[in-house]
């Protein structure tokens, strides 16, 4: 039996520190992480402060997003 499809909503937060836009994702009271620009380069930052630097903002969401998924407890 197939599970029926399930829409969830992300929050983007963009916010002003030291002159950057940060941008932090949450899934409800959920906090996925922030992403920050670094130079040409985006740093994704988790929850635990662990940090991953990607090539583009898009990457670094879609990891912030994979990241949730795999741990979360339902």
């Amino acid at each position: 039996m197939s599970k029926k499809e399930k829409n969830i909503e992300v929050v983007e937060e963009e916010k002003k520190l030291n002159g950057q836009t940060i941008l932090k994702l949450k899934i409800a009271d959920n906090s996925l992480g922030q992403v920050i620009p670094d130079g040409q380069r985006f740093q994704a930052v988790f929850p635990n402060q662990s940090v991953f630097r990607t090539g583009s903002q898009k990457e670094a969401i879609n990891l912030l997003l994979r990241n949730y998924h795999l741990h979360r407890l339902d």
